[in-house]
């Protein structure tokens, strides 16, 4: 079967839960479990328990969240049911395109990560602008950031050891970011090539009406996460 959208990729895996665990496992890999949990890390801090998160996808990070303490309010292409047996406080089915301050309004804190880096970047901006109008106190969002990192781990034990590195280079100076053309819902930039550093998310970020509290470099998933305080609304005490 050819799935090229990410509504039939949605829709495939509720009718084949056999390839939706496959796919689950093949997913979160290690570097992926390690990126969900500095996801619950930075937000340890925020005030209040009810969260929106943007693209959950087969919603491990949404089962942490839960986990936590947090309701969770997911927004994503499919219908909840692509969780397998997760269930979630409430589940709006659109786009991150089609979503509307409306759809997400009343939450303490948004989570949008590896999500705004599928629209070109003047809509990624938009969707921005959107997060602000919702008057969410604080939102999280991370994209890939292709920079020079070292990653090294080891373990050894009496019964297992385990033993990776990762070195991860900067895109050549004047790199362009090709998009995949056979893949629509693919992504359409990252930070750290040509004409997308690091600093043009963060403007983004101020014009669209965000204050920048937090920002780590995850260096097993080459993300960069920015937690950021939205200039219209006051956060509860």
């Amino acid at each position: 079967m050819a799935i090229k959208t990410l509504e039939n990729i949605m829709a495939h895996y509720v009718s084949h839960p056999t390839e939706r665990r496959t796919e689950f496992y093949r997913y979160y890999d290690k570097k992926r479990m390690l990126h969900q949990q500095k996801q619950l890390e930075m937000l340890r801090d925020v005030p209040g328990d009810h969260l929106v998160e943007i693209g959950p996808f087969l919603g491990f990070a949404t089962a942490l969240f839960q986990a936590a303490g947090f309701e969770v309010k997911t927004v994503d292409a499919g219908t909840s049911a692509v969780f397998g047996k997760l269930t979630v406080n409430e589940h709006v089915q659109s786009n991150v395109r089609d979503v509307t301050p409306e759809m997400i309004k009343g939450a303490d804190a948004l989570v949008c990560c590896e999500t705004l880096e599928h629209l070109p970047f003047s809509e990624s901006e938009r969707v921005l602008g959107v997060f602000r109008d919702s008057e969410i106190p604080y939102v999280l969002i991370s994209v890939p950031y292709r920079c020079f990192s070292i990653d090294v781990r080891i373990m050894k034990s009496k019964f297992s050891s385990f033993f990776s590195w990762i070195v991860k280079f900067p895109s050549k100076k004047f790199q362009e970011f090709v998009p995949d053309p056979s893949d629509p819902d693919g992504h359409k930039w990252e930070l750290g090539y040509k004409g997308y550093p690091v600093e043009r998310l963060l403007s983004a970020l101020d014009r669209t009406g965000f204050d920048v509290e937090a920002i780590e470099y995850v260096g097993v998933s080459r993300s960069i996460m920015i937690l950021s305080r939205n200039r219209a609304s006051t956060p509860a005490a």
